[in-house]
């Protein structure tokens, strides 16, 4: 009797295993990555050119003459190069550094900075150079918004466009001519035929 059961026992659970076995295990669908835009500020530091990588100070060199803004990556360390050219007679100040993240593992940097003008006998390297405090982290792309300043006492101002309209003329006033005069010739008074009185005789032809 007890192996009967045990046979019993043996046949049940082949039957549970093989229906187990047949039966298609469906995937757990993997969750959908969520994007979510993220902004914030990045701290950043001036960096001494001459305390500066090698490739930092080739890239400075090679932008150095011309005004340009591009950023590099030496050694785990993000970098923004800023320059304003030879012979300039202002310099660039890195204000704010921001961080975006439009997609997933996707970084955005968008640096602000302005033009300001040097002092007297104020020596600037045409270069600005900053590190961002961004440590083994790759960034995808770079925009800059660099603003300029108006020059100290001058205002710039838009010329004022001449007007379409012609302008109102001013009727000219009617000339009243002169009254003439008329010389009224006054006709003088008829002369009176003399009669002879009664008393007077004429001579009468003998």
């Amino acid at each position: 009797m007890r192996k009967i059961l045990i046979l019993i026992l043996l046949v049940f659970f082949c039957l549970g295993a093989g229906c187990a076995a047949a039966r298609k295990v469906e995937p757990t669908p993997a969750p959908a990555p969520s994007v979510i835009p993220e902004t914030s500020k990045v701290g950043f530091s001036p960096v001494d050119l001459n305390k500066a990588p090698d490739v930092i100070k080739n890239i400075a060199s090679a932008i150095s003459d011309r005004e340009a803004a591009t950023w590099a990556q030496v050694n785990g360390v993000n970098y923004i190069l800023v320059s304003v050219g030879k012979n300039a007679t202002n310099k660039v100040e890195i204000s704010d550094v921001i961080q975006k993240v439009p997609a997933q593992d996707f970084i955005w940097i968008e640096v602000a900075g302005k033009y300001t003008s040097l002092k007297e006998g104020e020596k600037s390297s045409p270069v600005t150079v900053i590190s961002l405090n961004l440590q083994n982290k790759t960034i995808n792309g770079v925009g800059f918004e660099l603003t300029k300043t108006a020059a100290t006492g001058t205002t710039q101002t838009t010329p004022t466009p001449a007007p379409t309209t012609p302008a109102p003329v001013t009727p000219a006033p009617k000339i009243t001519p002169a009254p003439t005069t008329e010389n009224k010739t006054t006709p003088a008074p008829a002369k009176k035929e003399q009669t002879p009185s009664n008393g007077t005789e004429r001579k009468t032809q003998q």
